[in-house]
């Protein structure tokens, strides 16, 4: 009777042996696969100085390091992995010439889940800077139209390019931009206006895009720590006593970038960037849009 148990045992835990290894032999199947890649999110940054973070001294990468902090807290459930390509100074035109260069690029884009950008800041600058010397708003304003026409073609065709890029089911969320100028020289109501004429285009196009979004930051980062009409207005009436017409010493400076700005969400280094507070304001504006708009999650 003991053998003949111990014969039994021996052919039980013989079967349950190989059941156990042939599970473990056994490869996953393709739902199984499947449902491992949904766990892992790829998020492609592009753009300009404000993707690549100038201004942050924090260390934290401007927005793009913020936005993957709280990602990560709020989704313990995802592994993510993120791809800053900001480059600074770039115009629209350049970003989409590195894209067309970059097979790296290329292929994070393919397999992307979230597509964040900035971009037309520099096309805008750059008009503004050239004409630095002019004498009325009407002018310069005037100039500012123009280029938009050229800009808009050029964000198209940005836009076409990462399209036929990015999956169906991935993301895009496109940044408008913000006058670093208007609290030393809020009397020139004119540039905002001009910066809202890039912004428009920037929200047009987007929205445009399968799953497109478009996130503003002017009010914010234009305004700074003077938020409401009586502050707005005092700075106003102050900056017209100081300066007076339009192309003075000051405003030319201010454009330039070589004069102390006011406002506390811009960097005093380069007069220019959002500094750590501009960048937490960002992070805080990009993570509410992702997590509103979670077709990324569903993929």
């Amino acid at each position: 009777m003991k053998v003949f148990l111990k014969i039994l045992t021996a052919i039980v835990l013989g079967f349950i042996g190989v059941f156990v290894i042939s599970i473990i032999l056994t490869p996953k199947s393709n739902n199984d696969a499947k449902q491992e890649s949904s766990q892992n999110i790829t998020v492609v940054f592009l753009g300009d100085s404000l993707t690549y973070g100038v201004g942050d001294t924090a260390g934290k990468h401007g927005y793009t390091g913020r936005v993957m902090k709280l990602l990560k807290k709020t989704y313990p459930q995802y592994k993510f992995s993120s791809y800053d390509f900001g480059k600074p100074g770039d115009r629209s035109d350049q970003i989409l010439k590195r894209i067309n260069q970059s097979s790296e690029q290329q292929r994070l884009l393919k397999k992307a889940d979230l597509v964040i950008m900035t971009v037309g800041g520099n096309d805008l600058r750059q008009e503004l800077l050239k004409n630095v010397d002019t004498k009325s708003a009407s002018s310069l304003t005037s100039s500012v139209k123009k280029s938009s026409a050229k800009y808009e073609t050029s964000l198209k065709n940005l836009l076409k390019r990462v399209a036929v890029l990015r999956k169906s089911k991935s993301s895009l969320f496109i940044f408008g931009n913000y006058n670093p100028t208007f609290v030393n020289m809020a009397s020139r109501k004119d540039i905002n206006q001009d910066v809202k004429l890039y912004n428009a285009i920037n929200k047009k196009l987007v929205k445009q895009q399968t799953n497109g979004y478009y996130i503003s930051i002017f009010r914010q980062l234009t305004y700074g720590q003077y938020q409401t009409s009586k502050q707005i207005k005092k700075l106003t009436s102050e900056d017209l006593i100081a300066n007076g017409k339009v192309g003075n010493k000051t405003q030319k400076s201010v454009l330039s970038g070589s004069i102390k700005i006011k406002n506390d969400y811009i960097s005093q280094a380069d007069h220019f960037h959002p500094n750590n507070l501009g960048y937490d304001y960002m992070a805080k504006e990009l993570f509410k849009a992702v997590n509103s708009n979670n077709i990324w999650q569903k993929k």
